[in-house]
């Protein structure tokens, strides 16, 4: 969301962006809310798609506004070569508009859930590097990314929407065919996921991950002890089973 600021100042609000980008981070904590009350109950992937979706369709809406209502800027006009483009008018609104959606879309999925759903992947032995590893790249593609959208505007202009919207589009693709769901599961329904050593699974990889769901209604009933007993017998064996598997593998 580096590009933001240059955003409001090429849409006609001036060098002064105080106030329209106070009330973009605003919009974000108020709408990371949601996320923290019910992001369990959604799931990570239909939460992932989602915000994928929409994120990819605020910023075709950009793009589009950008190419057919904007005209390149007069010398003098901005303070930076990176503002290269002025609207006015109603697409300025709509310009504002679909960018404030678009961090009312990013700040619920794609904000908490690169966060959440890292640490849900790997066993405990390679967690702390995993998510390490993951934390600080999502760092460095943030500092890659400040540095690569001022010349972006400047040199392909209103195409920049195009590259970003191009990426949420990959990031839909991607999540749908390669993001299993792991939400409410423990560490051993995880490992089955990509376990395949299983009879009938895929080899480079064990279950789908479109066949993965949310089990929250299963995990909130075994919280509230609400089985029958051939239930209660059937997650014992579950248990069983898991712990088997991992003593035979750490033999």
């Amino acid at each position: 969301m580096y590009y933001i600021t240059y955003v409001f100042t090429m849409a006609g609000l001036g060098a002064d962006v105080l106030l329209p980008s106070g009330i973009q981070f605003i919009i974000n904590v108020v709408m990371t809310v949601p996320a923290l009350l019910w992001m369990d109950a959604w799931g990570r992937r239909p939460t992932l798609l989602v915000g994928a979706f929409f994120m990819c369709l605020w910023l075709c809406i950009n793009a589009g506004v950008f190419a057919v209502y904007s005209r390149p800027a007069r010398p003098g006009e901005f303070q930076s070569p990176s503002e290269s483009m002025s609207v006015t008018g109603p697409p300025a609104k709509a310009i504002i508009a679909s960018t404030y959606l678009f961090v009312a879309s990013f700040a619920p999925t794609w904000g908490p859930v690169s966060w959440t759903y890292p640490p849900e992947l790997y066993p405990l032995r390679l967690r702390g590097k995993a998510v390490a590893l993951s934390t600080s790249s999502n760092w460095a593609f943030n500092f890659a990314l400040a540095y690569f959208v001022p010349p972006a505007f400047e040199q392909i202009t209103w195409r920049t929407y195009v590259l970003f919207a191009v990426f949420c589009a990959a990031m839909f693709i991607h999540v749908f065919f390669v993001f299993p769901e792991t939400a409410n599961k423990p560490l051993e329904e995880v490992h089955e996921i990509f376990d395949d050593t299983k009879p009938g699974s895929v080899k480079f990889f064990g279950t789908p991950a479109w066949k993965t769901h949310n089990t929250r209604a299963t995990v909130l009933r075994q919280e509230r002890d609400n089985f029958s007993e051939e239930e209660k017998v059937g997650f014992e064996g579950r248990a069983q089973e898991h712990s088997q598997t991992a003593e035979t593998k750490e033999s």
